[in-house]
């Protein structure tokens, strides 16, 4: 279904994401400076990702997923990665998530999916985002490499990236989607270089 990127880099936070649904921006990436960025998929509950970033304002990761899902009924059917400002990791994979899915964590660095072509897919997310470049760089080499390992299983239809920072006044640094295309992980690069 989908498969993302959470990644700190010095100050700022940064969520790629791809998936075989449409507008996949305008539900699975969320991110505030100076507390966090989720990422809410498998069979999405939006509603997940504002009541985490405002429970990480006050609790831990792992404790704001805990709080969270909870709460949640359909929490088996969820994916969600949790990332604070401290670089903090947690994430839940429910056992309702479509296969093939799978989780990396590391110490401000997330990288998960589900309803993939392959459990490579997270691995190439997490070792082409250690590639040297900026945030938007580290995150668009880190979807491209998944895509080229498979993707999501119905092919990639969509992408979004998020990138939150200082406040100056806003915190959304980069906030830009592709919500539909054959091609979205270059379109995606395509609208980042017009920036």
């Amino acid at each position: 279904m989908t498969y993302s990127i959470i990644l700190k880099v010095e100050d700022k936070i940064g969520i790629g994401v791809v998936s075989g649904s449409i507008a996949v921006g305008s539900r699975v990436p969320w991110a505030q400076y100076g507390v966090g960025g989720v990422v809410t998929q498998g069979y999405t509950n939006v509603n997940l990702g504002p009541i985490i970033i405002e429970l990480l304002k006050n609790h831990s990761a792992i404790e704001a997923l805990k709080i969270a899902l909870s709460n949640d009924t359909g929490r088996d059917m969820r994916q969600v990665g949790v990332l604070d400002f401290s670089g903090e990791t947690a994430v839940f994979t429910g056992s309702m998530t479509p296969l093939k899915r799978m989780q990396i964590t590391e110490k401000g660095k997330i990288c998960l999916g589900n309803l993939l072509s392959s459990e490579e897919v997270p691995r190439a997310l997490c070792e082409a985002a250690d590639i040297s470049g900026n945030l938007g760089e580290k995150i668009l080499n880190a979807l491209e490499a998944g895509h080229q390992k498979g993707g999501d299983a119905r092919g990639d239809r969509s992408a979004a990236m998020l990138i939150v920072g200082k406040p100056e006044p806003y915190d959304r640094i980069v906030d830009i989607r592709v919500d539909y295309s054959q091609e979205p992980i270059r379109k995606l690069r395509e609208i980042y270089e017009m920036l």
